[in-house]
């Protein structure tokens, strides 16, 4: 059912934010907010302080707290990833006693390389099969929600693993990696679903960077506590240490962290207005508009970011489940190895952050298209480490091992603002979706590599170490390659809502503010604003009125 708006309340769309604030202002409006608006590398960036009893109050953006603590819950669940890739150094190794401290608390059992690459592959079985539904279940539930579940889910699992493996059961640690990977396939669609409502176009270059950055980070706390706690106090204690702070966690999430920032009671009107009207209608949600299943899926831009998921998780699924042992070549100690596997983990967190600010500065100046912003620092990540792969299969110093590791590891980073950040150009309303589906041709790499790995080192010789890495090399040209063929960024035509259909805005009871506010919000904004949004705002502005002359049709 279509809401009432009066449209005889809204303002023209060339009043300017001066006259209708000063007017709020002298009809007594009840908030005394202090808007500063003030050009940031070409994007409009905001400094609000709100006057209570004569002082200065600081405000911290609410979209900043969400996307912190979003990261924050992708590190912790990718480091909980690492717990089973440190202990199998335990499990496979028969001198691992020699390399720890604490030599009365190790695993009874010991596991072939098969063994651990099924235990692996398990979990992204789990993970693939979820993918999919994860992308339609965030368009019909509230992603915050999704998040905290599946991590907290896969966390409470986690504390299960050092008994089923102490045991000998197998067959039930697998079974426990497989529901763990259930439950976090629905993380990364959910991640995106989130950042959907709390990040405005011109931030979002560094904000999803920072976010995703998290996962990418993860190693960088996961193996060297791993390796110390494995070492100093006992291999069982990583998987209690790693789930009790996931749970921590979630009861933070759930206590701060709200769907959308219409349902957050702690956000000003100032940081609402500016998400609502950066964000244009991909914010909005529409009781009459189906998902284009069919256009996403022979979607050519869509199947290149498939491509660019696939040999993503490929390398980083061999990395994360097969470093320490790589490493372990070399006759580290355990706490070493777990040091060393997390460096090429810094450099990639430092690349990462250092593209979402080119991405975002080159866009905000207009030197390039987006289209080739993506496809360049796409090249850059995936170009520089398939050369490092290469180097890595001529090279036997242990201090050229870890400096190439790292190169190749870290040079991936530039391609998160790269491809990986895409599936906001193509489609910002669907981004949840598409990150379902290709995540989902992510997991299937996944779920592969661990069993080549497994296979090619079953011996754990150089020459087997050196053909995956061949192998690894000719997927990631290959997915380059693809991408830089049928990739795009610009929003698909089957990403906007149909010209011919009435569009009916879905009732939102938990928001704070009716959609006919809205409008009139979105009219009231700075000449800077408007050219700072560009095409954004014209276009949102063509829906506005789309909008409510089906409404009045509707009343009548």
């Amino acid at each position: 059912m279509a809401s009432t708006t009066d449209t005889t309340q809204l303002q023209s769309e060339d009043t300017t934010y001066e006259d209708t604030y000063q007017g709020q202002i002298e009809n007594g409006h009840p908030e005394a907010v202090n808007k500063v608006q003030t050009k940031d590398n070409g994007n409009v960036s905001e400094y609000e302080s709100h006057k209570e009893n004569g002082h200065c109050t600081c405000y911290l953006p609410r979209r900043y707290v969400t996307s912190f603590f979003t990261g924050v819950g992708m590190l912790l669940v990718y480091a909980m990833r690492t717990n089973i890739g440190l202990t199998a150094i335990t499990l496979l190794d028969a001198s691992s006693v020699a390399k720890v401290e604490v030599t009365d608390n190790l695993p009874t059992s010991f596991w072939t390389t098969r063994s651990v690459a099924l235990l692996h592959s398990s979990f992204y079985l789990g993970y693939f099969v979820t993918h999919i539904p994860a992308g339609y279940l965030t368009v019909i539930w509230p992603c915050n929600r999704i998040y905290g579940i599946c991590i907290l889910i896969s966390a409470s699992l986690n504390f299960l693993l050092p008994y089923t493996i102490d045991n000998e059961m197998y067959w039930v640690s697998c079974l426990v990696r497989f529901i763990q990977g259930l439950s976090e396939g629905l993380v990364y669609p959910s991640c995106y679903g989130i950042l959907r409502h709390w990040s405005s176009p011109s931030e979002r270059g560094r904000v999803v960077s920072a976010v995703l950055t998290g996962s990418y980070a993860a190693p960088i706390i996961g193996f060297p506590a791993a390796g110390f706690i494995t070492h100093y106090v006992g291999w069982e204690y990583v998987f209690y240490v790693s789930g009790g702070a996931c749970i921590v966690w979630y009861v933070i999430w759930m206590c701060l962290i709200f769907e959308k920032p219409s349902h957050d009671p702690y956000i000003s009107d100032s940081e609402l207005d500016f998400l609502n009207t950066s964000q244009g209608d991909s914010s909005l949600d529409y009781e009459n508009m189906k998902i284009p299943w069919r256009s996403i899926l022979t979607s050519p831009s869509v199947l290149a970011l498939c491509a660019c998921n696939a040999a993503r998780n490929w390398v980083f699924i061999m990395i994360i489940t097969n470093e320490p042992y790589y490493l372990n070549n070399y006759d580290f100690s355990v706490a070493e190895n777990g040091v060393l596997s997390s460096i090429p983990h810094v450099f990639k967190v430092l690349a990462s952050i250092l593209g979402g600010f080119i991405a975002d500065f080159v866009i905000a100046r207009r030197r390039l298209s987006t289209t080739s912003l993506r496809k360049l620092l796409t090249t850059l990540g995936f170009g520089g480490q398939s050369i490092c792969f290469l180097i890595l299969t001529f090279t036997v110093s242990p201090a050229c091992v870890v400096i190439f590791l790292t190169l190749g590891v870290g040079m991936f980073g530039l391609s998160v603002s790269g491809w990986q950040i895409n599936h906001y150009d193509l489609a910002p309303r669907y981004a949840g979706v598409l990150v379902s589906i290709t995540s989902a041709c992510g997991a299937v790499a996944a779920v592969v590599v661990p069993i080549v790995a497994g296979e090619l080192t079953i011996n754990n010789e150089m020459s087997g170490w050196n053909d995956l890495f061949y192998i690894t090399k000719a997927i990631v040209i290959t997915a380059l390659v693809t991408y830089l063929i049928f990739g795009s960024g610009q929003e698909q035509w089957w990403a906007r809502p149909p010209p011919d259909i009435k569009l009916v805005q879905k009732q939102d009871p938990l928001a704070r503010k009716p959609y006919n506010f809205r409008l009139q919000q979105r009219q009231s904004v700075t000449p800077e604003v408007k050219k700072s949004l560009g095409n954004t705002y014209t276009e949102h502005s063509q829906l506005v009125k789309r909008t409510l002359e089906n409404t009045d049709q509707t009343n009548k």
